[in-house]
């Protein structure tokens, strides 16, 4: 990692607030799958699945992860702020894209740290799905 990445990552660390930082609240489980709406848009058309692979604590993520939070995810600054965690993923919504990595929102959700294929929102307690039928 170069220099002034390490400088960020490290102010990341620093600013993060305990209650966020070392909580496990509002994880998925690995290995369940769970329904997913494109660009956080809560219409049937736009649900897929996501089936969870790996959960990263932020303090022990690798480059490529600090390196995507870095690109994707702390450019979005109305949508993200801090994460306390890195959710790796397998998705259905594009077979050539099918691997994502979700980062927590500022409101406490999960939200995909993509450009384009698999940025969606997590939907852990099904409360988005079952809003749908309201």
């Amino acid at each position: 990692m170069r220099t002034h990445k390490s400088k960020i990552v490290q102010k990341i660390l620093n600013d993060m607030e305990t209650d966020v930082s070392g909580c496990v609240f509002d994880l998925p489980e690995i290995g369940k799958t769970y329904n997913c709406f494109d660009d956080g848009k809560i219409r049937e058309s736009r649900m897929y699945q996501v089936t969870i692979n790996e959960i990263v604590p932020f303090e022990k993520a690798d480059n490529e992860l600090l390196e995507l939070w870095e690109e994707e995810g702390l450019l979005v600054y109305w949508l993200f702020e801090k994460t306390d965690y890195f959710i790796k993923f397998t998705s259905n919504e594009f077979k050539d894209e099918p691997k994502g990595v979700f980062a927590r929102t500022k409101d406490g959700g999960w939200f995909g740290l993509c450009n384009y294929w698999n940025s969606g929102r997590l939907d852990i307690d099904g409360s988005l799905t079952e809003s749908l039928s309201t």
